[in-house]
């Protein structure tokens, strides 16, 4: 993961990529573990060296995974509800693009779109006249559709804690209600997180201020 701009957090080094990264993590720790007992035991027990080895090599792999699970493309500040409960200052959220450069996003919310000649992801703002926000990098649709909805929870919350403009709002929604120039081809950003889980109570919490 590269370093957030200065006076941001890590959406991965949070409860953010805790959640994500919950599953690797709990792998890698019982693989670990399983394959140090196993390695321990095997200078008693003859046959316990090699399936050691391959736990080891297994809890390896899930740590590297859940690496892989924490880094996500958006950052946020001190006053953001994911870092504190209690705002002193105004909430931000920042993007990185593939390039790895950070842009503190505006008034926006995000959506994704496919470069035409190209055939890179596009970040682009979910309202005329759909300005590119950020190129990211080639990675699979599930996980591109889950950064965005992660992103756009970030900035729900982020308008909670600063004050919500429903003017804004409201030219969002028309936008997307008259328009249809710009083709989606990704799953809904609600089917990128799992039901029940802490993202998606986050997504509903921020839904129900606006």
């Amino acid at each position: 993961m590269t370093e957030a701009p200065r006076g941001f957090l890590l959406l991965g080094s949070n409860d953010v990529g805790d959640e994500l990264a919950r599953s690797a993590t709990v792998t890698a720790y019982v693989a670990g573990g399983l394959g140090l007992l196993c390695v321990f035991l095997s200078l008693t027990v003859a046959g316990l060296l090699l399936p050691g080895l391959v736990a080891l090599l297994v809890a390896a792999l899930s740590w590297w995974r859940a690496q892989q699970a924490r880094d996500i493309p958006f950052a946020v500040n001190a006053n953001h509800p994911w870092v504190l409960d209690e705002a002193m200052g105004k909430a931000e959220v920042a993007i990185r693009s593939s390039e790895m450069h950070w842009t503190v996003l505006g008034d926006v919310r995000l959506k994704l779109h496919k470069d035409p000649l190209l055939g890179d992801p596009l970040v682009v703002e979910d309202q005329e006249p759909w300005d590119t926000v950020v190129r990211w990098r080639h990675t699979s649709d599930a996980r591109l559709q889950r950064w965005v909805a992660i992103g756009n929870t970030a900035l729900a919350l982020r308008d909670a804690v600063n004050g919500h403009d429903e003017e804004a709002e409201e030219q969002r929604r028309r936008a997307a209600d008259d328009t249809e120039l710009l083709e989606r081809t990704w799953p809904k950003e609600e089917d990128a997180l799992e039901e029940g889980s802490a993202l998606s109570r986050w997504l509903e919490t921020a839904r129900g201020t606006e």
